[in-house]
């Protein structure tokens, strides 16, 4: 009887220590997420270490790359083939299409980071390339992008994981497919705030008091840390601004329209 309730302790205590690291996981890609869409849009809401928001955004993004693997699941498993019959080849031809291989998707991966990286400050920026349409949704590149990075990783960690049974160890090809598959699942969250997290905007009936140098119609694109909210509208030249003020400044004032960051920006003089 003792030793039944010694094992149902420590699987309860193994059960903890496993939802406390994946609960830690998703809050920090939660911070991940919303850094990124930060960076992407161009606001500063302020950031803090300990904020609910980074929980939505987390369990939001768990369940984008769930999502973004069933739908690679076909690719996966006919990579999986592929994978199974090339193993059969002899030790050094074999070794041959694995390096090539490894540099093909460390170059993927290194293009992902600059793309990814590259897009900021789309609200304010007159002509966006087309990974800032991608994350203003004008278009759905930012999908692509993300899928192909989920399959990436996916891929990587089932043939990081063939490869160690295989040879019983870590080599130098090897610790380059942990390096990569550690960028990639570091990017992934940060692709989901690029060109996924919450991209709606909420129309102002008013312009909050002592508020100048921009003109209505005025959206509430982002709120943050210190009660802190960021506003977007034009200068009277028709230029985009963003402007940050306290969230009591907004009390009282209604939203009549709730809106997609595309179609607000819409077309902005140069």
């Amino acid at each position: 009887m003792a030793s039944v309730s010694g094992g149902i302790v420590g699987a309860a205590k193994g059960a903890g220590i496993v939802l406390s690291i994946l609960s830690a996981g998703g809050y920090a890609c939660g911070y991940l997420v919303l850094r990124a869409r930060s960076r992407a849009l161009g606001t500063d809401p302020g950031f803090v270490l300990v904020d609910q928001a980074y929980v939505f955004a987390g369990f939001r993004f768990v369940l984008s790359v769930l999502f973004s693997l069933l739908v690679m699941a076909p690719v996966l498993l006919l990579l999986h083939g592929i994978g199974r019959a090339v193993g059969k080849l002899a030790p050094r031809p074999l070794y041959a299409i694995e390096v090539v291989v490894a540099v093909l998707v460390a170059g993927g991966t290194v293009w992902a980071y600059v793309a990814t990286l590259g897009v900021s400050n789309v609200l304010l920026v007159p002509s966006p390339d087309w990974l800032g349409d991608a994350a203003l949704e004008r278009n759905h590149y930012g999908t692509v992008i993300h899928l192909m990075t989920t399959g990436a990783a996916a891929a990587m960690l089932l043939w990081l994981n063939s490869r160690l049974g295989r040879l019983g160890g870590l080599d130098a090809l090897g610790a380059v497919l942990v390096l990569t598959c550690a960028l990639l699942l570091v990017l992934l969250p940060m692709q989901h705030g690029v060109f996924y997290a919450d991209r709606n905007a909420r129309r102002l009936d008013r312009v909050p008091e002592g508020l100048t140098g921009i003109e209505p119609p005025l959206w509430l694109v982002d709120r943050g840390a210190s009660d802190r909210a960021v506003l977007y509208g034009r200068a009277a030249d028709g230029r985009g601004r963003l402007t940050t003020l306290k969230q009591e400044k907004l009390e009282g004032i209604a939203v009549t329209e709730v809106n997609g960051l595309g179609p607000v920006v819409g077309e902005r003089k140069p």
